[in-house]
């Protein structure tokens, strides 16, 4: 994939999703074990890379974790994702049709830093159980 040139947004767009490398994995995952009442978790999301873990949800349902970045998806581009503070330099419609092709699904994060194009359909709903798989894989 060519490097996607990025601009900064005049304003950040309220988050729907957070990025957090996997680092800092281990640290979201214990916190979210011991700190969210299974309702809670359950409104969260998960879909991750092996360097990667990405959450989504409601911005007040999102934990905070210091290195995180977050994500929203565009207000013209509903099946774009991206930074909340930044967009693509090109139109983002053109870019969103594009990569719905590219990834053969929808809805897609795209990432600048690093450079990702992922897909966001398989993302799972949070369970303890997939807490405890995912410490595992990402530690």
């Amino acid at each position: 994939m060519q490097a996607m040139a990025w601009q900064a947004r005049a304003t950040a767009l309220a988050p729907a999703g957070m990025v957090v490398p996997a680092a800092l994995a281990t640290t979201l995952l214990a916190r979210l074990r011991t700190g969210k009442p299974l309702p809670a978790l359950s409104a969260l999301s998960a879909v991750t890379t092996r360097d990667l873990l990405v959450l989504l949800g409601a911005n007040d349902a999102l934990p905070w974790v210091d290195g995180a970045r977050y994500c929203a998806p565009h207000p013209q581009a509903p099946n774009l994702w991206m930074p909340t503070h930044l967009e693509p330099a090109l139109p983002v419609d053109l870019v969103q049709t594009n990569l719905l092709a590219r990834a053969g699904s929808s809805p897609v994060l795209l990432w600048h830093a690093p450079e990702l194009l992922l897909p966001l359909a398989a993302a799972q709903a949070l369970t303890p159980s997939l807490l405890d798989w995912l410490a595992g894989k990402l530690a």
